[in-house]
């Protein structure tokens, strides 16, 4: 194991005092890097099926029954 100075910081040091991301921008990063495009029609269907679940339970639900 390398010795270092008490001035100097490890690369894990460095990285836990950085700015965290996201969640979407992690996801973004994950996609992009591991090449899982896949990915995005699943959440995206995911994400609307959630936002309809909100808004059914609104005031907008009215709105969104006469859709269907």
């Amino acid at each position: 194991m390398p010795t270092e100075s008490k001035g100097q910081k490890n690369e894990f040091e460095q990285a836990g005092e950085g700015q965290q991301d996201s969640l979407v921008r992690e996801f973004i990063d994950f996609v992009f890097a591991n090449k899982k495009w896949w990915l995005i029609p699943i959440l995206l269907v995911l994400g609307l099926v959630g936002l309809l679940a909100v808004l059914g339970s609104t005031g907008a639900a009215p709105f969104i029954y006469t859709l269907f």
